[in-house]
């Protein structure tokens, strides 16, 4: 008896997850990818229909990139692009920019008077 409720019970639940009409997509996401040893991407739009952000980012060997984007139903929006791209090889000599060499000053050091203890502790 108990067997057969919990199998009737089951049963009504699939059928209603099965009827139910499927959610339509809003356009949100996020992923990642790895493809090989020095490159990744990786990229997500969230939020809602009133206000959203939006990512994608990009590295292989020395190139870097990404995109933000945003905006909100009170006209607020924004767009920022950032790209890197540099040879494998790039490292700056040692020589190239030697260290600064500043002067000493040319003020005198102050002089601070020393204070005189009465007997009781108190500061003359």
């Amino acid at each position: 008896m108990n067997t057969s409720i919990l199998v009737l019970v089951f049963v009504v639940v699939v059928v209603a997850v099965m009827a139910a009409p499927p959610q339509k997509y809003d356009g949100f996401f996020q992923y990642a990818n790895n493809p090989g040893d020095s490159e990744y991407e990786f990229g997500y739009n969230r939020g809602n229909a009133a206000h959203y952000t939006s990512r994608y980012e990009q590295s292989k060997d020395s190139r870097f990139r990404t995109k933000v984007k945003w905006a909100d139903n009170n006209d607020g929006y924004g767009e920022q692009y950032w790209e890197y791209n540099h040879g494998n090889n790039y490292a700056p000599s040692a020589s190239a920019y030697p260290a600064p060499a500043y002067p000493a000053p040319a003020y005198p050091a102050p002089a601070y008077p020393v204070p005189a203890y009465s007997e009781s502790g108190a500061a003359a």
